[in-house]
């Protein structure tokens, strides 16, 4: 089979989400650093880190229903230079009332070049959204995962300040941004996509009353499901290296070790299977295993070895659940994604405080367990979603997956 050329913005939307991560991993050595230096109490540590979460919901909610409006390549620019704003006032921060306005300047930014990229490779090369979302995110969990290896690095070894870790970012930045100014724009083929795509009247009124399908709202409720498993995961694994198993070591690898195997099972995931429905409701019902294998079997080092199954099969079923949601109607994918993504955000809080009663309650083995519950009901939601896509008509494992089949099955399908 031919294989597929990508187009070279999407490559910088890769690229975009790699710097994502890196920013995300590089910060938790500064906030430390940040608070001793400006002499801020826990309390308002936290406060001044929520500031960007807050921002970031609110612009989400706010552009949900123009995003597919914007030009990917202008909307990017204007973006990015916000970010790297935002990480240049944190780099000169004289006080915290500085940090509080990079982090409100670097929010905005990160949310509109956060949110233009999936609406920018769902219509720049829609049959393939799901490969892309998974590379996406592989490179997003690439930077998370090695960033603080670099960070550790460059800080204790070689005495770096806290304010270096934000001039790198924002060097790095600066140089994607680069690319994408060398870059034509997508605009122009994006705009013939969408004239290619014709619709009848009844057609048009049906798109916008998507978001209300069962299709759309159980991959959403999926997306959710899926935070409460990971973020019960993150949150609580090295209390559960230390109080459960008396694993100094193993509570300094855990995390590195779960997300080590969903970055390579995500940059992989087209090579494993082109099918979504197996790599949603399929991985799902595997990740519950790998929370299970936590539960049940308490040893020390073996458990290691659970955090990179547990990883590996949890990787593909947030980028192939988002990839459902927004090929439902990918002349909308900006609004669609939007609203996925606040499904995730709530799952993400929602998830780390019901995991973190249940740890308080019967301890952090046994939450496990409540953990596992929200993983099957996940991979239930993510079913009954997939069965409304065949209702439709529509092929919920995929155009790519469709394309690879034999002549016969195809005209079955």
């Amino acid at each position: 089979m031919r294989k597929v050329k990508i187009p070279i913005f999407i490559w910088l939307c890769y690229a975009l989400s790699f710097y994502t991560g890196v920013s995300a991993g590089g910060a938790q050595f500064a906030l430390l650093e940040m608070k001793t230096e400006f002499g801020l109490s826990s309390t308002l540590m936290a406060t001044i880190s929520s500031v960007q979460m807050v921002v970031s919901i609110v612009m989400t909610v706010l552009f949900a229903g123009i995003l597919d409006k914007f030009e990917p390549k202008k909307a990017i620019l204007a973006g990015g230079s916000l970010t790297v704003a935002g990480a240049l006032l944190n780099a000169t921060a004289a006080g915290p009332w500085a940090i509080v306005a990079a982090y409100i300047v670097g929010g905005i930014g990160s949310s509109v070049t956060g949110a233009v990229v999936y609406p920018a490779m769902t219509k720049l090369d829609p049959v393939h959204i799901t490969e892309h979302v998974n590379r996406q995110q592989g490179m997003l969990s690439l930077g998370a995962f090695g960033s603080p290896l670099l960070m550790a690095l460059l800080m204790n070894q070689l005495r770096m300040p806290w304010r270096g870790i934000y001039y790198i970012n924002a060097g790095l930045l600066f140089v994607i941004l680069i690319g994408v100014v060398l870059v034509p724009s997508p605009g122009r083929a994006i705009r013939k996509a969408e004239e290619a795509m014709v619709e009848t009247e009844e057609q048009a009124k049906a798109r916008k009353r998507i978001m209300l399908t069962p299709a759309f709202l159980c991959m959403g409720m999926g997306l959710l499901l899926y935070m409460f498993m990971e973020m019960g995961i993150l949150i609580y694994i090295k209390d559960y290296f230390v109080l459960e198993l008396d694993d100094v070591l193993g509570a300094s690898l855990c995390i590195s070790a779960v997300r080590g195997g969903t970055t390579l099972v995500r940059l992989l995931g087209s090579k494993l299977s082109k099918n979504r429905v197996w790599m949603s409701v399929g991985y799902f019902a595997l990740s519950t295993i790998g929370i299970l294998l936590l539960a049940v079997f308490r040893i020390p080092v073996v458990a290691l070895v659970w955090c990179v199954l547990f990883g590996a099969f949890a990787g593909p079923c947030w980028p192939t659940i988002m990839s459902l949601g927004i090929s439902l109607d990918p002349k909308s994918s900006g609004r669609l994604s939007s609203v996925m993504t606040l499904f995730s955000t709530a799952g993400n809080h929602l998830g780390s405080l019901v995991i973190g009663a249940c740890v308080d309650t019967i301890g952090v083995g046994n939450a496990f367990y409540v953990n596992a519950i929200f993983c099957v009901l996940g991979a239930l939601v993510t079913w009954v979603g997939i069965r409304d896509f065949r209702k439709r008509g529509l092929v919920p494992e995929g155009q790519a997956w469709l394309d690879a089949q034999p002549k016969h099955k195809r005209k079955r399908a």
